[in-house]
């Protein structure tokens, strides 16, 4: 199975409302799809799910994903032909 979310920190909105159409779609598709992580570093976060193979490939080809993901957002990033939804929190 690969990952298609990535919850980071704690979200003030529970990733369940956020990342699925309802309870059931979240505990049978999306729960298992979902990676939740206290790591910060948007580039290292694509380098555990194997988007890219090094940290500097991000820096080099897609900068503007070299980021710190300090405040609460919401994101949609895409990377070749893989998409992954990033819900950030405290």
């Amino acid at each position: 199975m690969h990952i298609e979310n990535v919850v980071v920190g704690t979200p003030i909105v529970p990733a369940e409302v956020m990342l699925a159409a309802d309870h059931n779609d979240w505990e049978t598709n999306e729960k298992d799809k979902t990676l939740f992580t206290e790591e910060r570093s948007l580039a290292a976060i694509l380098k555990q799910l194997g988007f890219v193979p090094s940290i500097s490939e991000v820096r080099r080809n897609k900068p503007q994903y070299a980021i710190t993901l300090d405040h609460l957002d919401y994101l949609e990033i895409k990377w070749g032909k893989k998409r992954l939804f990033v819900l950030v929190g405290e």
